[in-house]
């Protein structure tokens, strides 16, 4: 009798299914390793033992720095479990403090994703999509203004609504939480002002 499974559709192998969960396994030694103690160099060597196996192990499964890197910075994307950018503009105002209870919930992984090897990767990978949407919705609620005025808006906007700025007020200038978001949202409500003004009929 044939087989009717086509073979793209096979289930994968024991050894693939092993390879898999020993590259999670590693990705999340590395995220635990970040997140508990962020100042620490994010080496081979020290994945290895956080992981308890060999730091050949490590190369085997990612070959390059970078490879490991894109993998955790996934796995820090996760867990940090940003809410979806909003649709209208309502939500938006609300946005801060559902995205900042996201940094609260981990804030050690929130500061040590600010590393730049780590920033970096987040930025252009899933905060990248959100950002689109964001500057889609300030495109189709503000279509009467400028382009250049509007992709300012959205720069300014996109800062408030990051780890960076949750960090300036918590760390560097001593905000307690309800302070940092009633701070964003102050600078929302302003920066969203300016744009209906500027799209008002003169």
């Amino acid at each position: 009798m044939v087989d009717p499974t086509p073979p793209s559709a096979a289930a994968p192998s024991l050894s693939e299914r092993l390879v898999d969960q020993t590259r999670q396994w590693l990705v999340e030694a590395a995220t635990d390793l970040l997140e508990a103690q962020p100042d620490v160099a994010l080496v081979n060597a020290a994945i290895a033992q956080r992981a308890g196996v060999s730091e050949r192990t490590v190369y085997r499964h990612f070959p390059t720095r970078e490879a490991l890197l894109d993998a955790l910075a996934r796995e820090a994307a996760r867990r940090l479990a940003a809410p979806a950018v909003p649709g209208t503009l309502t939500e938006l105002l609300a946005f801060p403090a559902a995205l900042f209870a996201s940094f609260e919930a981990r804030p050690q992984l929130t500061r040590a994703a600010l590393k730049p090897e780590v920033f970096v990767r987040m930025r252009d990978g899933q905060a990248a999509q959100r950002w689109a949407a964001l500057q889609a919705l300030v495109d189709r609620e503000f279509a009467q203004v400028a382009p250049g005025e509007r992709r300012l808006a959205v720069a300014n906007i996109r800062y408030f609504l990051s780890a960076t700025t949750w960090h300036y007020y918590r760390d560097n200038l001593g905000f307690d939480a309800d302070e940092t978001v009633r701070s964003v949202e102050t600078a929302l409500r302003y920066t969203l002002a300016g744009l209906e003004q500027a799209q008002r009929p003169k």
